[in-house]
């Protein structure tokens, strides 16, 4: 099933070679498959063909690509005439000013791609977490944060990185390039900015995976003793522990006593090359770079899998999640909202591999947050 679903007036599906834009709540009952997620699907309902495709393209599956590409290019010049001519797309439904032959047409030779798709494709081995990032991010894309005086979308690309870890496309505000100076220019459309961060997120994946207990409190200050004796700086402990972490070569150290550097290889595959992370993904690398990819994949997804938890907890309410950066989310909190605080933080830190500890910051812009003990 296609959806279409640009503003709150303009909604509605296509359907049995035909649009439906009024009675459409018992049809998509019925479907199982849908191109992208849309707010008026339930998601949990639904597997996106978005997702098999990956990076692909879509004109691969159509019968004459080549028809599907020039009309692809006429309904962006009728959406580039709109905008010339200042359509108020809140007001006005974009499928009301294109021509109704060119919309079936359009309609109609991607319903055949995307049958074709199903038709050939597999469902890919992570197709769990990718569905959980698509409909998180698909949220946070359409809800808007405030970055100055605009409401700008945050577009994030689930496909944008080897790993996972989400990138961001062009037209989103640059969240994860901002310098410090500019997040300040975040504020909320709410009451107040709230950040859940993980601490040292990568290396409590590692012990996790390695089947040992998580360390309470911060896990460099533990480093710090357990390794050191408490003879070094965090910071010292910080900088000692990456740099041995993800250099392959590097000679032994005490490091070695608690953590391992080849714990990749219970998820890598010499005779291609191939790791097969926690969470499904298939990542192409060689031995050296292994098992950072692994601790990278595996702590973003982590991070991912939580938050689209998260956003659950919040449907119908004022707050929501407003982006993700790194291994934090960060919220625009209503006041109303803020007895929920405890529970999110406590869902945020639960993983697959025990809790992580996580700190809380809260503020009235992203550039000016003060922890919060909760």
């Amino acid at each position: 099933m296609q959806t279409l679903d640009i503003e709150k007036n303009c909604k509605g599906i296509y359907h049995s070679q035909g649009f439906e834009f009024d009675n459409y709540q018992e049809l998509i009952k019925n479907h199982n498959y849908a191109w992208r997620h849309s707010e008026i699907l339930n998601d949990e309902q639904y597997q996106y063909l978005y997702i098999f495709l990956k990076k692909e393209n879509i004109e691969n599956y159509t019968q004459d690509p080549d028809e599907y590409s020039n009309l692809k290019n006429i309904l962006a010049a009728h959406q580039r005439a709109a905008a010339i001519a200042k359509v108020d797309f809140g007001t006005n439904c974009i499928f009301d000013l294109i021509p109704e032959h060119h919309m079936n047409k359009w309609f109609s030779m991607r319903q055949v791609a995307l049958e074709n798709l199903l038709s050939q494709k597999q469902r890919p081995s992570d197709y769990d977490i990718l569905h959980k990032a698509h409909v998180l991010v698909s949220n946070i894309e359409r809800q808007k944060i405030r970055y100055g005086s605009e409401l700008r979308p945050v577009i994030y690309d689930i496909f944008g990185s080897v790993t996972g870890r989400l990138t961001t496309r062009k037209g989103s505000v640059p969240i994860l390039t901002l310098k410090k100076e500019q997040r300040a220019n975040i504020k909320p459309k709410n009451d107040a900015i709230v950040e859940f961060d993980l601490n040292a997120a990568e290396i409590r994946t590692l012990l996790g995976l390695q089947g040992l207990p998580q360390p309470e409190g911060d896990i460099h200050n533990w480093i710090g003793q357990e390794v050191y004796g408490g003879t070094i700086s965090r910071e010292q402990v910080k900088q000692s522990v990456f740099s041995w972490l993800y250099n392959f070569s590097a000679p032994k150290s005490r490091l070695d006593e608690i953590f391992s550097r080849t714990i990749f290889r219970d998820f890598y595959f010499f005779e291609n090359r191939a790791l097969k992370t926690p969470f499904g993904r298939n990542l192409k690398t060689d031995e050296r770079k292994a098992q950072n990819y692994l601790l990278q994949s595996t702590t973003s997804d982590q991070v991912i899998e939580n938050a689209y938890k998260i956003q659950k907890m919040l449907h119908n309410k004022k707050s929501e999640i407003a982006f993700l950066l790194h291994d934090s989310i960060i919220l625009d909190m209503s006041k109303e909202d803020v007895i929920m605080l405890k529970d999110i933080k406590s869902q945020f830190e639960q993983t697959r591999w025990g809790n992580f500890v996580s700190t809380c910051k809260v503020g009235k812009d992203f550039g000016n947050l003060k922890e919060l003990k909760i």
